[in-house]
């Protein structure tokens, strides 16, 4: 069995600015403390791997300051780890980022920016398809149908960007295909980009953003429990709630 929390578009940084001035700051803070919310929802659910699908950042240039606050909130929630894959708001053109990332990196974070698997340990194998771009134009999930992973081990995409002609950034390109975990022999395909939780099938999922701030996505912000029993196994998905803020109040 392997148990892990898939989530994305932490967004963390975001600025808020159509928000009322005295709503700004709560809603920046909440976006960092989401990290100890999904934290707290791994271990309630005996999960030991967190799973970020893109968007950690807003931007490709947080403050030194918003990076190190991130990785020490990471870092504090150790033995969990976390397994970050760059987004199309912080894409790998963000070098300083990333680099920054690397020098500072706590022992319990992986930096999914290589796509090449990850093995977070014996029998799994995490296949990411990290953003090279704000929007790559191509399907960067197509290498998984060539990747070598050990016979027997679990196959798990992460991967962040737009899938039935739609996106967070309204691109409606068809950018990596709907049948993705079908066609690489996946058991589990995590998503993010878009900021609602959707099931794609059943073993392909948008996250949702933990922390919800758009009228079109109801209710408080969420995350996904997701269960393997094995190779070939269908997955068992459950939400958890990691949202402060909820649009319906």
């Amino acid at each position: 069995m392997f148990r892990f929390v898939h989530s994305s578009d932490l967004h963390i940084g975001k600025r808020f600015g159509t928000m009322p001035e005295e709503l700004r700051g709560r809603l920046r803070d909440a976006r960092h403390t989401v990290l100890d919310r999904l934290a707290a929802q791994a271990r309630a659910g005996g999960a030991g791997t967190i799973l970020l699908a893109g968007d950690c950042f807003d931007t490709e240039t947080p403050s030194p300051a918003m990076l190190r606050q991130a990785l020490a909130a990471m870092a504090g929630h150790a033995p969990l780890r976390w397994v970050v894959l760059p987004g199309n708001h912080d894409s790998l053109l963000a070098d300083e980022l990333w680099a920054a990332a690397r020098a500072a990196l706590p022992a319990n974070v992986v930096l999914a920016t290589q796509p090449e698997p990850i093995e977070p340990e014996a029998g799994v194998a995490i296949l990411p398809a990290p953003c090279t771009t704000r929007r790559p134009g191509r399907d960067l999930t197509d290498w998984m149908d060539r990747a070598a992973t050990a016979e027997g081990a679990l196959r798990i995409g992460l991967a962040h960007g737009a899938i039935q002609s739609f996106s967070e950034d309204g691109v409606g390109l068809d950018v990596i295909v709907p049948d993705r975990a079908q066609r690489s022999g996946l058991d589990y395909l995590a998503l993010g980009d878009w900021h609602g939780q959707m099931q794609i099938n059943s073993r392909s999922w948008y996250s949702g953003a933990p922390e919800q701030d758009r009228f079109k996505h109801e209710g408080p912000g969420r995350a996904l429990l997701v269960s393997l029993a094995g190779p070939g196994a269908v997955p068992d998905v459950a939400a958890v709630e990691t949202g402060s803020f909820d649009r319906r109040m």
